[in-house]
Parts: C-alpha cells; structure tokens; sequence
C-alpha cells in the first residue's frame, strides 16, 4: 500500500531477533530480511533508508531508535508499523496536516484511525477533522520539534506529577485506573511499551491529536500471532476514504463525544469487584 503512493523516501527498520528464537521464528525473520531487500531491489524510483538492527532493541525503546535516526534527516514523519493497513487517502491526509498544523504548538500528533467510525461505520463530527485528548498509534504522523520536545521512553517524572495527572486529566474513575496502572507499570520498567510515554506527555501537557472523521487504518496483526493485545471489538475496523480535502476548517473543534466514547470503550479499567461479580454471575447463568 505504502508503495503504491510511490515515495520519494522510505525508511524501514527492523528490530534484531530475540535470544529466545525458536527455528520457526529464525526462518520467518529471514524471510522478512529478504522481502525488504525484494522490495528495495525493486523499486528504483524510491530512495531506501534500511537500518536492521543486529541486536533485538525490544518494544519500550524501538520507536526512540526508529525516530532519533529518521530525524537526522526529516523535520516531519508519517509512521506505520508492519500491522497496520491504511486507506490510500491516509498518506495525503498526513501529509496535509503536517503541513499545516505544523506551527500550532496545541497539536502534536495525527491520527488516522478514528475508532467510532471503523466500528459503526457512522460519522461522530460534522467536520472531517476534529481533535482528541487521545493519540492513536495504528498510523500517525508527527514532526521532530515537537516529538523532541516531549518524547523519553523512560518515565521519569510519575511521581512528580502523578496526582497532577490524574487529578486534572482524568474524568472518570475508569479511565483513572487505567491510566494509574499502566503509566505505573511503565514508570517502573514492568511494561514494556513504548506509546504509554507519549500519551502520557501530551495528556500531561495539554497536547492535542488530530482525528479524521472517517476510519483511514485497520490492524491485521491479531490474526498472526499478535505481539499487541487490545479490545476484541476493534479488531475489525472498517476502512473508509478521507474526501473533501478543500473543506479542512479553518477553526479544529475539540470532540468531546468521541473522547468520551474512547473513555467508555477503550481508555478504562474496571473495578475488580465489578469484574468479579460479572464472572461469578455468568458462571451462575450458565450453571442454572
């Protein structure tokens, strides 16, 4: 998909393997060596940047090691990881909003994924772009400065700033747990992903993510042998095609409605008790 936009310029990284790689995994991670180098041989008119790494760099500093070496060339990135499939129109929707959001110092991320409208297929903003408390990483865009300024894949400043957090950014309980436990877990080197960092300086710091208001990214990682686990439901997102690129808002809206949909969907961590007491009742039901 990416190559059918033609590029100018395309960096691909891959991560070293893992000391625990059994046969199976070293002969898939030779296969992926040689369709890199397939695609590379093949494609004369792009200029390839390939950096494979010698040794496994893992999932919490990937993106920091991605990005350090991409900007010391590029002032802005569009990004997509190996499992995430975008809609043609993603890339001249980036590219547009890096251009021109680029000196608007509230907006630090673009999102091509819009969960609400690749789960019902139905529009959640009159406009076709909106902003959101929330950065999505299944495709995004972002620029140097601004990644610079903000991005450590080490947490630092949690305890510092964690009431801070929760207190004046949180707005529910849910989302309060969720956010307590997985910014606490990464903090502490017990989670391993390297997006938690950033949402948790943009939300910190006031940051906004541009949203399409149509689903431009799905993910087709779950169906071979995921390294990432999420909710069930968003696992079959729905592509849709971004249009009307002449009616971009001079004024961005804030949408409430889908920040509150992510809250009750995706953003939230549940009461124990409340988990419990649902199991016990289902097992009862299925008993009786």
């Amino acid at each position: 998909k990416i190559l059918t936009i033609k590029p100018k310029k395309l960096y691909i990284f891959q991560d070293g393997p893992k000391i625990g790689f059994n046969e199976k995994d070293k002969i898939l991670y030779s296969k992926t060596t040689q369709l890199i180098k397939r695609i590379i041989a093949s494609n004369k008119n792009t200029s390839f940047v390939f950096k494979r790494f010698t040794k496994n760099v893992g999932q919490r500093f990937i993106a920091k090691m991605v990005l350090d070496e991409t900007f010391k060339q590029e002032k802005k990135i569009i990004f997509l990881e190996d499992d995430t499939f975008p809609d043609i129109s993603f890339f001249k929707y980036c590219s547009l909003m890096l251009k021109k959001y680029q000196s608007n110092e509230s907006i630090y991320h673009i999102s091509g994924c819009n969960l609400y409208s690749g789960l019902t297929q139905k529009k959640i903003s009159k406009q076709n772009i909106f902003l959101s408390k929330y950065p999505h990483f299944w495709g995004w865009a972002t620029w140097k400065s601004k990644w610079k300024k903000l991005y450590n894949p080490n947490i630092n400043d949690w305890q510092k700033y964690k009431f801070k957090f929760l207190d004046k950014h949180m707005d529910s309980a849910n989302e309060r747990r969720f956010f307590k436990f997985y910014i606490s877990r990464n903090s502490q080197k017990k989670h391993i992903g390297w997006d938690i960092p950033w949402i948790y300086k943009l939300i910190l710091n006031n940051k906004k993510t541009i949203v399409p208001n149509f689903n431009l990214i799905k993910n087709v990682g779950y169906k071979y042998d995921p390294s990432g686990k999420g909710a069930k439901k968003f696992r079959e997102l729905k592509l849709n095609k971004f249009i009307n690129f002449d009616k971009i808002p001079k004024e961005i809206e804030h949408n409430y409605s889908y920040d509150d949909f992510l809250r009750k969907n995706f953003y939230l961590r549940e009461n124990i008790f409340i988990l419990v007491y649902r199991k016990l009742k289902k097992i009862f039901n299925e008993i009786f």
